[in-house]
Protein backbone atom coordinates (compact mmCIF):
# COMPACT_ATOMS: atom_id res chain seq x y z
CA UNK A 1 0.00 0.00 0.00
CA UNK A 2 2.85 2.36 0.82
CA UNK A 3 4.32 1.73 -2.61
CA UNK A 4 1.00 2.46 -4.36
CA UNK A 5 0.54 5.75 -2.51
CA UNK A 6 4.25 6.59 -2.44
CA UNK A 7 4.65 7.12 -6.16
CA UNK A 8 1.96 9.87 -6.55
CA UNK A 9 3.18 11.54 -3.37
CA UNK A 10 6.79 11.59 -4.56
CA UNK A 11 5.70 12.97 -7.94
CA UNK A 12 3.58 15.67 -6.30
CA UNK A 13 6.41 16.65 -3.96
CA UNK A 14 8.88 16.87 -6.81
CA UNK A 15 6.44 18.94 -8.86
CA UNK A 16 5.87 21.35 -5.97
CA UNK A 17 9.58 21.78 -5.44
CA UNK A 18 10.23 22.35 -9.14
CA UNK A 19 7.53 25.02 -9.35
CA UNK A 20 8.52 26.71 -6.11
CA UNK A 21 12.28 26.78 -6.55
CA UNK A 22 12.55 29.93 -8.75
CA UNK A 23 10.10 31.95 -6.66
CA UNK A 24 11.68 30.74 -3.39
CA UNK A 25 15.09 31.83 -4.59
CA UNK A 26 13.68 35.25 -5.50
CA UNK A 27 12.09 35.67 -2.07
CA UNK A 28 15.21 34.56 -0.23
CA UNK A 29 17.29 36.99 -2.28
CA UNK A 30 14.93 39.80 -1.33
CA UNK A 31 14.89 38.81 2.36
CA UNK A 32 17.05 41.76 3.50
CA UNK A 33 14.52 44.19 1.98
CA UNK A 34 11.83 42.59 4.17
CA UNK A 35 13.87 42.77 7.32
CA UNK A 36 11.83 42.12 10.41
CA UNK A 37 11.43 45.24 12.53
CA UNK A 38 12.68 44.68 16.07
CA UNK A 39 9.38 45.90 17.55
CA UNK A 40 7.33 43.11 15.76
CA UNK A 41 7.76 40.04 18.02
CA UNK A 42 5.18 37.89 16.09
CA UNK A 43 6.98 38.41 12.80
CA UNK A 44 10.32 37.64 14.48
CA UNK A 45 8.94 34.45 16.04
CA UNK A 46 7.52 33.12 12.78
CA UNK A 47 10.62 34.16 10.85
CA UNK A 48 12.81 32.28 13.38
CA UNK A 49 10.67 29.16 13.00
CA UNK A 50 10.90 29.29 9.23
CA UNK A 51 14.62 30.04 9.33
CA UNK A 52 15.12 27.03 11.59
CA UNK A 53 13.23 24.91 9.08
CA UNK A 54 15.32 26.28 6.19
CA UNK A 55 18.61 25.48 7.95
CA UNK A 56 17.60 22.01 9.19
CA UNK A 57 19.95 19.48 7.48
CA UNK A 58 17.13 16.96 6.93
CA UNK A 59 13.98 19.09 6.60
CA UNK A 60 15.51 22.13 4.86
CA UNK A 61 15.48 20.72 1.33
CA UNK A 62 11.91 19.34 1.75
CA UNK A 63 8.40 20.78 1.57
CA UNK A 64 9.45 23.26 -1.10
CA UNK A 65 6.04 24.63 -2.17
CA UNK A 66 4.72 25.05 1.37
CA UNK A 67 7.96 26.74 2.51
CA UNK A 68 7.63 29.11 -0.47
CA UNK A 69 4.09 29.99 0.58
CA UNK A 70 5.30 30.51 4.16
CA UNK A 71 7.97 32.94 2.97
CA UNK A 72 5.34 34.76 0.91
CA UNK A 73 3.02 34.99 3.92
CA UNK A 74 5.81 36.38 6.09
CA UNK A 75 6.67 38.92 3.41
CA UNK A 76 3.00 39.98 3.30
CA UNK A 77 2.89 40.17 7.11
CA UNK A 78 5.98 42.36 7.12
CA UNK A 79 4.16 44.84 4.83
CA UNK A 80 1.24 45.35 7.25
CA UNK A 81 1.15 47.99 9.95
CA UNK A 82 0.98 46.63 13.52
CA UNK A 83 -2.48 48.07 14.23
CA UNK A 84 -4.00 48.01 10.76
CA UNK A 85 -7.07 45.97 9.80
CA UNK A 86 -4.96 43.74 7.52
CA UNK A 87 -2.61 42.78 10.36
CA UNK A 88 -4.68 40.11 12.09
CA UNK A 89 -5.62 38.08 8.99
CA UNK A 90 -2.05 38.38 7.63
CA UNK A 91 -0.66 37.07 10.96
CA UNK A 92 -3.13 34.20 10.97
CA UNK A 93 -2.22 33.25 7.41
CA UNK A 94 1.53 33.50 8.15
CA UNK A 95 1.23 31.24 11.21
CA UNK A 96 -0.74 28.62 9.24
CA UNK A 97 1.72 28.80 6.32
CA UNK A 98 4.72 28.26 8.63
CA UNK A 99 2.97 25.29 10.28
CA UNK A 100 2.04 23.90 6.86
CA UNK A 101 5.67 24.23 5.72
CA UNK A 102 6.83 22.32 8.80
CA UNK A 103 4.22 19.59 8.29
CA UNK A 104 4.99 19.35 4.58
CA UNK A 105 8.73 19.02 5.23
CA UNK A 106 8.10 16.32 7.84
CA UNK A 107 5.73 14.50 5.48
CA UNK A 108 8.32 14.60 2.69
CA UNK A 109 10.95 13.31 5.13
CA UNK A 110 8.64 10.47 6.19
CA UNK A 111 7.95 9.63 2.54
CA UNK A 112 11.68 9.68 1.86
CA UNK A 113 12.25 7.27 4.73
CA UNK A 114 9.41 5.05 3.47
CA UNK A 115 10.98 5.00 0.03
CA UNK A 116 14.32 4.08 1.56
CA UNK A 117 12.67 1.31 3.58
CA UNK A 118 10.94 0.07 0.43
CA UNK A 119 14.26 -0.05 -1.40
CA UNK A 120 15.87 -1.86 1.55
CA UNK A 121 12.94 -4.29 1.64
CA UNK A 122 13.32 -4.98 -2.07
CA UNK A 123 17.05 -5.52 -1.59
CA UNK A 124 16.42 -7.93 1.29
CA UNK A 125 13.89 -9.85 -0.80
CA UNK A 126 16.34 -10.00 -3.70
CA UNK A 127 19.13 -11.23 -1.43
CA UNK A 128 16.82 -13.83 0.09
CA UNK A 129 15.79 -14.97 -3.37
CA UNK A 130 19.42 -15.30 -4.40
CA UNK A 131 20.24 -17.23 -1.22
CA UNK A 132 17.32 -19.58 -1.85
CA UNK A 133 18.53 -20.13 -5.40
CA UNK A 134 22.07 -20.80 -4.15
CA UNK A 135 20.78 -23.26 -1.56
CA UNK A 136 18.73 -25.03 -4.21
CA UNK A 137 21.77 -25.31 -6.47
CA UNK A 138 23.91 -26.60 -3.59
CA UNK A 139 21.27 -29.17 -2.65
CA UNK A 140 21.03 -30.36 -6.24
CA UNK A 141 24.82 -30.66 -6.39
CA UNK A 142 24.87 -32.57 -3.09
CA UNK A 143 22.24 -35.02 -4.31
CA UNK A 144 24.13 -35.44 -7.59
CA UNK A 145 27.38 -36.17 -5.76
CA UNK A 146 25.62 -38.64 -3.46
CA UNK A 147 24.16 -40.45 -6.45
CA UNK A 148 27.55 -40.49 -8.13
CA UNK A 149 29.18 -41.83 -4.95
CA UNK A 150 26.57 -44.60 -4.73
CA UNK A 151 27.18 -45.57 -8.33
CA UNK A 152 30.95 -45.60 -7.80
CA UNK A 153 30.58 -47.65 -4.62
CA UNK A 154 28.39 -50.16 -6.44
CA UNK A 155 30.97 -50.39 -9.22
CA UNK A 156 33.80 -50.85 -6.70
CA UNK A 157 31.82 -53.56 -4.93
CA UNK A 158 31.22 -55.35 -8.21
CA UNK A 159 34.89 -55.04 -9.17
CA UNK A 160 35.98 -56.29 -5.73
CA UNK A 161 33.63 -59.26 -5.97
CA UNK A 162 34.95 -60.10 -9.40
CA UNK A 163 38.56 -59.76 -8.21
CA UNK A 164 37.81 -61.98 -5.21
CA UNK A 165 36.31 -64.62 -7.46
CA UNK A 166 39.36 -64.45 -9.71
CA UNK A 167 41.68 -64.67 -6.70
CA UNK A 168 39.81 -67.69 -5.35
CA UNK A 169 40.06 -69.37 -8.74
CA UNK A 170 43.79 -68.55 -8.85
CA UNK A 171 44.31 -69.90 -5.33
CA UNK A 172 42.47 -73.08 -6.22
CA UNK A 173 44.72 -73.51 -9.25
CA UNK A 174 47.80 -72.79 -7.12
CA UNK A 175 46.73 -75.32 -4.53
CA UNK A 176 46.22 -77.89 -7.25
CA UNK A 177 49.71 -77.16 -8.59
CA UNK A 178 51.14 -77.29 -5.05
CA UNK A 179 49.46 -80.61 -4.41
CA UNK A 180 50.91 -81.99 -7.61
CA UNK A 181 54.35 -80.62 -6.74
CA UNK A 182 54.06 -82.11 -3.23
CA UNK A 183 53.27 -85.51 -4.65
CA UNK A 184 56.24 -85.27 -7.00
CA UNK A 185 58.54 -84.12 -4.20
CA UNK A 186 57.47 -86.97 -1.96
CA UNK A 187 58.03 -89.46 -4.72
CA UNK A 188 61.48 -87.99 -5.30
CA UNK A 189 62.23 -88.11 -1.56
CA UNK A 190 61.15 -91.74 -1.41
CA UNK A 191 63.40 -92.61 -4.32
CA UNK A 192 66.32 -90.80 -2.71
CA UNK A 193 65.65 -92.52 0.60
CA UNK A 194 65.64 -95.90 -1.07
CA UNK A 195 68.86 -95.03 -2.87
CA UNK A 196 70.46 -93.88 0.41
CA UNK A 197 69.31 -97.06 2.15
CA UNK A 198 70.83 -99.15 -0.63
CA UNK A 199 74.12 -97.28 -0.41
CA UNK A 200 74.31 -97.61 3.40
CA UNK A 201 73.44 -101.25 3.26
CA UNK A 202 70.36 -100.87 5.42
CA UNK A 203 72.32 -99.82 8.53
CA UNK A 204 70.56 -98.33 11.53
CA UNK A 205 70.03 -94.63 11.17
CA UNK A 206 69.60 -94.75 7.39
CA UNK A 207 66.75 -92.70 5.96
CA UNK A 208 63.59 -94.81 5.93
CA UNK A 209 61.42 -95.17 2.86
CA UNK A 210 58.45 -92.80 2.63
CA UNK A 211 54.91 -93.90 3.29
CA UNK A 212 54.99 -95.51 6.73
CA UNK A 213 58.68 -96.33 7.48
CA UNK A 214 58.91 -93.35 9.78
CA UNK A 215 58.00 -93.50 13.42
CA UNK A 216 56.33 -90.81 15.51
CA UNK A 217 57.42 -87.22 15.09
CA UNK A 218 57.16 -83.77 16.64
CA UNK A 219 57.15 -80.36 14.92
CA UNK A 220 58.93 -77.11 15.68
CA UNK A 221 57.09 -74.25 13.88
CA UNK A 222 58.83 -71.58 11.87
CA UNK A 223 57.62 -69.05 14.45
CA UNK A 224 60.18 -70.50 16.88
CA UNK A 225 63.00 -69.09 14.73
CA UNK A 226 64.03 -65.51 14.07
CA UNK A 227 62.83 -64.27 10.68
CA UNK A 228 65.19 -65.41 7.90
CA UNK A 229 67.54 -66.90 10.50
CA UNK A 230 68.49 -70.31 11.88
CA UNK A 231 68.57 -69.06 15.47
CA UNK A 232 65.89 -70.19 17.91
CA UNK A 233 64.08 -67.36 19.62
CA UNK A 234 64.55 -66.87 23.35
CA UNK A 235 60.90 -66.27 24.14
CA UNK A 236 58.87 -68.68 26.23
CA UNK A 237 56.82 -70.12 23.35
CA UNK A 238 59.91 -70.99 21.26
CA UNK A 239 61.74 -72.50 24.22
CA UNK A 240 58.67 -74.56 25.07
CA UNK A 241 58.73 -76.09 21.57
CA UNK A 242 62.42 -76.96 21.91
CA UNK A 243 61.81 -78.55 25.30
CA UNK A 244 59.02 -80.61 23.77
CA UNK A 245 61.56 -81.96 21.25
CA UNK A 246 63.96 -82.90 24.05
CA UNK A 247 61.15 -84.68 25.91
CA UNK A 248 60.14 -86.46 22.72
CA UNK A 249 63.65 -87.77 22.02
CA UNK A 250 64.08 -88.91 25.62
CA UNK A 251 60.81 -90.77 25.34
CA UNK A 252 62.30 -92.82 22.44
CA UNK A 253 65.71 -93.86 23.72
CA UNK A 254 66.13 -96.75 21.26
CA UNK A 255 65.25 -94.77 18.12
CA UNK A 256 67.53 -92.95 15.75
CA UNK A 257 66.48 -89.34 15.37
CA UNK A 258 66.11 -87.59 12.00
CA UNK A 259 65.81 -83.79 12.03
CA UNK A 260 64.40 -82.35 8.80
CA UNK A 261 64.40 -78.62 8.11
CA UNK A 262 61.72 -77.22 5.73
CA UNK A 263 60.95 -73.72 4.38
CA UNK A 264 58.39 -72.04 2.11
CA UNK A 265 59.21 -70.78 -1.39
CA UNK A 266 59.86 -67.15 -0.40
CA UNK A 267 63.64 -67.31 -0.99
CA UNK A 268 65.72 -68.88 -3.74
CA UNK A 269 66.36 -72.68 -3.72
CA UNK A 270 69.94 -72.43 -2.44
CA UNK A 271 69.00 -69.96 0.28
CA UNK A 272 66.07 -72.12 1.36
CA UNK A 273 68.23 -75.25 1.55
CA UNK A 274 70.84 -73.45 3.64
CA UNK A 275 68.21 -71.94 5.97
CA UNK A 276 66.44 -75.27 6.48
CA UNK A 277 69.78 -76.97 7.29
CA UNK A 278 70.69 -74.22 9.77
CA UNK A 279 67.41 -74.61 11.64
CA UNK A 280 67.77 -78.40 11.79
CA UNK A 281 71.31 -77.98 13.13
CA UNK A 282 70.02 -75.54 15.78
CA UNK A 283 67.60 -78.18 17.08
CA UNK A 284 70.41 -80.78 17.04
CA UNK A 285 72.55 -78.45 19.18
CA UNK A 286 69.77 -78.18 21.73
CA UNK A 287 69.52 -82.01 21.87
CA UNK A 288 73.25 -82.35 22.32
CA UNK A 289 73.17 -79.78 25.10
CA UNK A 290 70.42 -81.85 26.74
CA UNK A 291 72.67 -84.94 26.75
CA UNK A 292 71.38 -86.70 23.62
CA UNK A 293 74.16 -88.66 21.91
CA UNK A 294 75.02 -87.03 18.57
CA UNK A 295 75.44 -90.48 16.97
CA UNK A 296 71.66 -90.95 17.22
CA UNK A 297 70.94 -87.76 15.28
CA UNK A 298 70.72 -87.19 11.51
CA UNK A 299 70.29 -83.67 10.14
CA UNK A 300 69.00 -82.80 6.67
CA UNK A 301 67.84 -79.56 5.07
CA UNK A 302 65.13 -80.02 2.44
CA UNK A 303 64.32 -76.35 1.70
CA UNK A 304 60.93 -75.93 0.01
CA UNK A 305 60.87 -79.39 -1.64
CA UNK A 306 58.26 -80.96 0.68
CA UNK A 307 55.47 -78.45 1.38
CA UNK A 308 52.47 -79.50 3.42
CA UNK A 309 50.29 -76.55 2.36
CA UNK A 310 49.94 -74.00 -0.42
CA UNK A 311 52.64 -71.32 -0.53
CA UNK A 312 50.11 -68.92 -2.09
CA UNK A 313 48.73 -67.93 1.32
CA UNK A 314 50.35 -66.66 4.52
CA UNK A 315 48.80 -69.50 6.53
CA UNK A 316 50.17 -72.06 4.07
CA UNK A 317 53.65 -70.55 4.15
CA UNK A 318 53.59 -70.59 7.97
CA UNK A 319 52.84 -74.33 7.92
CA UNK A 320 55.62 -75.02 5.43
CA UNK A 321 58.22 -73.26 7.59
CA UNK A 322 58.93 -76.03 10.11
CA UNK A 323 61.42 -78.48 11.56
CA UNK A 324 60.30 -82.13 11.86
CA UNK A 325 61.95 -84.36 14.47
CA UNK A 326 61.27 -88.02 13.59
CA UNK A 327 61.90 -91.19 15.60
CA UNK A 328 63.27 -93.92 13.30
CA UNK A 329 63.66 -97.64 13.69
CA UNK A 330 62.99 -98.50 17.32
CA UNK A 331 60.48 -95.71 17.99
CA UNK A 332 57.20 -96.84 19.60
Amino acid sequence: MSRIMGTPLRRAGALRLALAAPLLALILAAAPACAKPPHDPELQRLSAQLAQLDTDPELGPLGGVDRLKAHQALAALAQTAPHSSERKPALYIAERRVQAAQFAAQADLAQKQIDQLDREHDRILLDASRRDADRARMENERLRMQDKARQEEAQRSADAQQAQQQQQASLAADESDQAQALAQARAKAAALAQQEAALTGGKAGATPAAGGARGPSVLVSGAAFAAGSGSVRKDRAAQAQVQAVVDFVRAHPDAAIRIEGHTDTSGGPQKNLALSRQRAEAIKNYLRAAGIAPTRIQVVGLGAEQPVASNATAAGRARNNRVEVIALGGGN
